[in-house]
């Protein structure tokens, strides 16, 4: 169906009351057409440019891929099919690129914004959105982030839930979230451990720096061998001329009373 040119159309003239009302109707009826056969024409060019494009995506060639998707995005803003598959090309092209870190990271991070779009529009497209939130989950699961894939697999099965590809790699997340997490349990255990360990050490250490302080501290009470023999032998000195002197008196006394008296 060609376009039909409204300013080509010859307005006939009417002479009976009620004649003009009659043309406005043609007009408008006129124009509808024509902005119809237009829509349809663009709808066509989008879905061709979409055609294109998966021709060239299944053969690599993702930034020519690209390209005709941003045409179909062209003739119909809200084509969510376009929009998806840009998102994919941006991420393919990541990883074609991946020698270029920067130029790397902003193909990625075009890609799963595109990508977001469409998974932001959940039911209202469910299959696609399923979709995109699949190819998320699979973004955060090259990125080690298990858990964030884990929520984006988890989405896709709430939209789509014969979705096997998800369900799968849901499964494939959760063990290795499991693992991750038994890992991190082990490290803190063995970090634990560790520092159990130098604590007790440390305590160690302690007491053994408080008793080599006391063994080279004086004790007040202290005595040396030699000095406790020394006051030992003094003891005894004294001890053994106080029994000599108890002699000495014993004997005067008995001269007190005068000399021995014979019978």
């Amino acid at each position: 169906m060609s376009v039909v040119n409204i300013h080509n159309v010859k307005l006939p003239t009417f002479a009976a009351p009620g004649g003009w009302m009659r043309v406005l109707m043609l007009v408008v009826a006129i124009a509808c057409v024509a902005l119809s056969a237009s829509a349809g024409e663009s709808v066509r060019k989008e879905r061709r440019m979409i055609t294109l494009g998966n021709d060239l995506y299944r053969s690599q060639k993702y930034a020519e891929a690209k390209l005709k998707y941003r045409a179909a995005l062209e003739e119909n803003p809200a084509s969510a099919v376009a929009r998806f598959n840009i998102g994919l090309c941006d991420v393919r092209l990541a990883g074609v690129n991946k020698d270029n870190d920067s130029i790397s990271k902003q193909l990625m991070a075009e890609g799963v914004k595109a990508l977001s779009e469409v998974a932001a529009l959940g039911k209202e497209k469910p299959q696609l959105s399923a979709k995109a939130n699949y190819n998320l989950g699979n973004i955060q699961f090259e990125n080690s982030d298990y858990a964030g894939a884990i929520r984006m697999y988890k989405q896709a099965l709430r939209l789509d839930p014969s979705f096997e590809d998800a369900r799968r790699n849901l499964r494939i997340a959760q063990l290795k979230q499991q693992n991750q997490d038994d890992k991190s349990d082990d490290n803190k255990d063995k970090n634990q451990d560790q520092q159990d360990k130098q604590d007790k050490q440390d305590q160690q250490q302690d007491q053994q720096d408080k008793q080599d302080q006391q063994n080279q501290q004086p004790k007040e009470d202290e005595m040396s061998p030699q000095a406790a023999q020394q006051i030992l032998n003094a003891v005894e000195n004294n001890e053994q001329r106080a029994r000599q002197g108890s002699n000495v008196n014993g004997e005067k006394s008995s001269g007190r009373g005068g000399s021995i008296r014979k019978w």
